[in-house]
């Protein structure tokens, strides 16, 4: 991988508001290198992230099919690629040339499982049913338009019984000692985190009755986890149980 930041041609097929919001850390190799690190990504959720990271651990298994939207800093998917594990299957998704060329060279063959595309979360369409979809700090750098496109093509992956598990900023407590702070910081530097204070993650769903949704909160609701699982079809269901063979269906003979 070249020592380069993003060259010009693959800057303008980055959307306009990643660009100027986050280029000067996405784009730039020695500034994102500096920032992959577990201790960047506790400071940066108040020393929540192994909590965060746990809770989303819950809903992996072994051999699973998963599906990352976005690359992340910090540990997380290499936690997520222990637990999967050498047989399952974990795709990851991301639209910036500079971070999929940095990863890979990171990883290299260190998980079987892991492979890195670049593929735009708000356009990407998938071909495959996944058991886990991961948005993980992934909402809050995104438009209301970008956000409700990523969500539901992230929920449209999921096979039946699948989940998308939504990790993200949330409406603090009224009481909050950090509630003011992080709102104006906010402001000023991702200005679209607070629309995940004034609109829940499954408001943005088309078919939002497909799914059960589950949320907890985190550090006096500074955070949010929301897993949204897909109803199997009642009606094919019925029809595997009428297929399935009883065991009076079997013949023995009486000797």
């Amino acid at each position: 991988m070249s020592n380069e930041n993003t060259s010009s041609t693959e800057k303008e097929s980055l959307p306009a508001y990643s660009d100027f919001l986050y280029g000067d850390v996405y784009n730039n190799l020695e500034r994102s290198t500096f920032m992959d690190t577990k201790l960047s990504a506790n400071l940066r959720t108040f020393f929540q992230y192994n909590t965060l990271v746990s809770s989303l651990l819950k809903n992996i298994k072994k051999d699973q099919k998963i599906l990352q939207m976005g690359l992340v800093f910090g540990n997380e998917m290499d936690l997520v690629a222990q637990a999967i594990g050498a047989y399952g299957q974990y795709d990851i998704i991301d639209i910036n040339p500079l971070q999929i060329s940095r990863n890979q060279e990171k990883y290299g063959d260190i998980y079987p499982a892991m492979k890195i595309f670049r593929q735009d979360a708000a356009t990407f369409k998938s071909t495959i049913k996944y058991d886990v979809v991961i948005c993980f700090m992934l909402l809050q750098e995104l438009p209301p338009v970008t956000k409700g496109k990523v969500i539901n093509n992230a929920l449209e992956a999921l096979k039946d019984g699948g989940s998308v598990v939504f990790i993200d900023y949330h409406r603090p407590v009224f009481w909050h000692p950090l509630r003011y702070f992080v709102r104006m910081y906010n402001r000023l530097k991702h200005p679209f985190v607070e629309k995940l204070w004034d609109k829940e993650i499954d408001t943005y769903a088309k078919n939002k009755t497909k799914y059960s949704w589950l949320k907890s909160v985190f550090f006096g609701g500074m955070f949010q986890k929301v897993v949204a699982t897909k109803k199997g079809n009642p009606l094919a269901e019925i029809i595997a149980a009428e297929e399935t063979p009883k065991e009076e269906d079997f013949f023995l003979p009486d000797f």
